[in-house]
């Protein structure tokens, strides 16, 4: 075992402790727990997602990431940005100071090297180094096959249909970021209470699209939320960004052993 790789185990250890994890709504505390500790501690450490890796095997969940970029770069005094997207002329006009131009060659340079495929970078809006009246950017990094199309058909299949009736879902976890205009939370679990087909998916207003998949695969799922409110929302069923557990699922993760 290396180095870091037993920091992470005994570290994990510490965290787990306090919770029961002979079944699953203690494993799911946990996993919480750490996933809340790496926030806030581990963000800066180029092994952060290693953790969290340790952390999701440990206690038998689907591991996640933090987009990480952006902290492991530090911000220099006076660096400013400000993007600025003309209505008129079909033009973007990315402006910086020396400090911010540095900075933003930084962080792609972190975008570039990166060997996982869900990074990407954000710059919001009066967060700095971006100004109050600047556009939001997204960095993302893909293959020459994004641009030339000559993949699709490879596309097509890195997303197959799931084996899974929707009437069996017992619960749905959101990978990364849940809709906005949900309360509710990535990582968690929370219990489906009903799930039906959605026929109205493409112009209905509650829906988090999934442009790989057929619109069949639609579904209207009931949970409860954050604030302990029913909500209804549509999802896709082979939405990666999504997970789905049966209860079967739910009670072999209850039962594995630690």
């Amino acid at each position: 075992m290396s180095r870091p790789a037993e920091r992470y185990a005994q570290l994990l250890d510490q965290i787990i402790r306090p919770f029961d994890l002979t079944h699953d709504f203690g494993r799911k505390r946990a996993y919480e727990a750490a996933i809340e500790y790496a926030r806030q501690h581990l963000v800066e450490d180029p092994h952060c997602n290693d953790f969290l890796k340790t952390a999701a095997t440990r206690l038998g969940f689907a591991a996640v990431a933090f987009d990480t970029l952006e902290s492991r770069v530090k911000l220099p005094k006076n660096a400013w940005l400000d993007v600025w997207i003309s209505d008129e002329d079909d033009e973007v006009a990315l402006t910086g100071t020396r400090e911010g131009v540095q900075y933003l060659i930084d962080l792609l340079t972190q975008l570039r090297d990166s060997t996982d495929p869900e990074q990407h970078i954000h710059l919001d809006r009066a967060v700095t180094p971006m100004t109050e009246n600047s556009a939001n950017i997204v960095l993302f990094k893909e293959e020459e096959t994004w641009f030339t199309g000559a993949a699709e058909e490879a596309l097509s299949e890195e997303f197959p249909e799931r084996d899974i009736d929707p009437k069996s879902i017992y619960a749905i976890q959101f990978i990364h970021y849940p809709p906005d205009d949900l309360p509710i939370s990535a990582h968690k679990l929370y219990r489906v209470l009903k799930a039906e087909v959605d026929d109205s998916a493409g112009s209905a207003l509650t829906v988090k699209e999934f442009g790989d998949g057929v619109d069949s695969r639609y579904y209207r799922f009931t949970f409860v939320a954050d604030n302990d409110e029913k909500f209804t929302y549509t999802f896709h069923l082979d939405d990666p960004a999504v997970n789905y557990f049966t209860h079967r699922e739910i009670l072999r993760l209850a039962m594995r052993a630690v």
